[in-house]
């Protein structure tokens, strides 16, 4: 009789729970349909990648496609994009957040990069982004232009062939939601009063760090 009352026991607090949302410690909570959700300390980061290969070049204004490494002999060796100390050059990129994005926090993009000649200063190589940004539905607006002057304060330029970061200021998350498009353009600005490196760089990615709270969304379009 007891194993039976047990049973009942266990069967029903199953059917309670399985009807409401559990919460875990405040940070994790696992939604009444099942969904996984991370709250408080529990989002995390993670990488909206724009890879250099993929991105649209516009003739007269393209970097130049350049030797960045070999094996210290004759191998064919790696290539980077490189954009020149005296002429703007600049790529084009579309790219849309993911259904993991937290709806409405601001996204952080940032540019990585490398020399081949020189060291820089870490303020003496300014990149710019032009964009464009809307979510489902919205109308795009005209574009606005952010400049990243600085090295990430986490590095020290020491030389050359150097992965270095330079961050963008962030953008609002206002009015954003999954799927949200952001149409760029990504050059080194070498009108800015600060760009005196006098060489050209290469890039090895842009990206755009965004914060997450599901591991996707509940239906097509929305969270």
């Amino acid at each position: 009789m007891k194993t039976f009352f047990t049973l009942i026991l266990t069967l029903y607090l199953f059917s309670f729970l399985n009807a409401q949302e559990v919460k875990i410690n405040n940070d994790l909570v696992v939604e009444a349909d099942g969904t996984v959700k991370y709250l408080n300390n529990a989002t995390v980061f993670d990488d909206l990648m724009v890879f250099p290969d993929a991105t649209g070049k516009n003739g007269s204004k393209s970097p130049t496609l350049s030797q960045f490494k070999n094996d210290g002999s004759t191998s064919q060796g790696v290539y980077l994009w490189m954009f020149s100390e005296a002429a703007e050059q600049e790529v084009f990129f579309t790219v849309q957040l993911p259904h993991s994005y937290k709806t409405g926090t601001a996204i952080y993009p940032h540019v990585h990069w490398a020399t081949t000649t020189g060291t820089p200063s870490g303020s003496d190589v300014v990149w710019s982004l032009e964009y464009s940004v809307i979510a489902i539905g919205g109308t795009f607006s005209n574009t606005s232009s952010i400049n990243a002057t600085n090295l990430n304060a986490s590095i020290s330029p020491s030389g050359t062939f150097q992965h270095l970061i330079s961050s963008f200021p962030t953008i609002s998350g206002t009015g954003l939601e999954i799927s949200t498009v952001i149409i760029g353009r990504l050059y080194r600005n070498v009108g800015h009063g600060a760009d005196t490196f006098a060489n050209p760089v290469g890039l090895l990615g842009f990206d755009i760090h965004f914060e997450k709270d599901t591991d996707g969304s509940r239906t097509e379009y929305s969270k």
